[in-house]
């Protein structure tokens, strides 16, 4: 389950690499206009909405099924997915399952482990739980500040139960651009769907 451990290490150094660009661009920031995503297929097993103003990349994570970015606009996205029987029987194993919570809820509260460890956490809203297009989900906003990063970030988190996989939505910007993006990054995890 290396996988889960160095997700957000590998997260760090790509966004630190990539977050000392600071240029201004003429185009306008953030577009919550449908018509400006396209739908891009990973692996024919799931689909999601991107904003045309994102470019494919490998640089933020290397376990990530999908990532895009925009370095002018300080805008990240990425799709963390993992078997849901091995994340189950690994932490149950660990003692880190309890069966009082649902996977997706379980796999939640892992991952914001890993960030708490990782970050100095800020702010922190209360998880939303949500079916998104008949997937049960939990969704979430983290503020905080990253060690060697200047500006604080905000992350947009959302887990999802799939049938075999559990997966992570996380985008992300600055902190002061949030609401810029908040629309966009909303977008993108509504528009997610298993391929049949």
């Amino acid at each position: 389950m290396k996988k889960i451990s160095t997700i957000l290490l590998l997260i760090i150094l790509g966004f630190s690499l990539t977050s000392c660009i600071n240029f201004k661009t003429k185009e306008k920031e953030g577009t919550s206009d449908i018509e400006n995503f396209n739908q891009i297929e990973i692996n024919n097993e799931y689909q999601v909405s991107l904003p045309k103003y994102m470019r494919k990349t490998s640089e933020l994570n290397d376990d990530a099924s999908l990532q895009y970015q925009n370095v002018f606009k300080e805008a990240y996205v990425i799709v963390i997915d993992e078997p849901k029987e091995e994340f189950v029987d690994v932490f149950k194993e660990l003692d880190q399952y309890s069966d009082k919570y649902s996977l997706v809820e379980n796999y939640r509260d892992v991952q914001l482990q890993l960030f708490a460890e990782s970050m100095n956490i800020e702010n922190e809203t209360t998880p939303v739980s949500m079916e998104i297009n008949g997937l049960d989900a939990e969704m979430l906003e983290i503020d905080g500040k990253v060690q060697g990063i200047e500006d604080k970030i905000t992350y947009f988190l959302t887990f999802i139960e799939g049938d075999e996989k559990v997966y992570m939505i996380m985008a992300w910007t600055m902190l002061n651009r949030k609401d810029t993006y908040r629309a966009d990054f909303e977008n993108i995890t509504k528009s997610f769907a298993l391929i049949n």
